[in-house]
């Protein structure tokens, strides 16, 4: 896929899930990210609310003070950044 292509389906998902961005650890991505960054975004984007809920889990059993902080910072599914930190870190701690 094109990075515009890339760009578009985030921007779509994005709409879908009620978000006006995604952040990475190091910042907000867009079209100056990689398009590996940009695909990892789309990845957890399209990841149902079951999985990151599981997701969730993997990161309450491994980092319990950071699970404290996403669930006491609102609604950690449509957060900008909290989304794809929880994705990240239950994918890193799964691999």
């Amino acid at each position: 896929m094109t990075k515009k292509d890339l760009m578009k389906r985030l921007d779509e998902l994005l709409k879908e899930k009620g978000m006006y961005k995604i952040e990475s650890f190091s910042g907000a991505i867009s079209w100056n990210c990689n398009k590996a960054t940009i695909s990892n975004a789309i990845k957890c984007l399209e990841a149902t609310d079951e999985e990151m809920n599981d997701y969730l889990t993997v990161v309450k059993l491994k980092y319990p003070n950071i699970y404290k902080t996403v669930v006491n910072n609102g609604n950690w599914l449509v957060h900008s950044h909290n989304r794809y930190a929880v994705w990240g870190m239950a994918k890193s701690v799964l691999a």
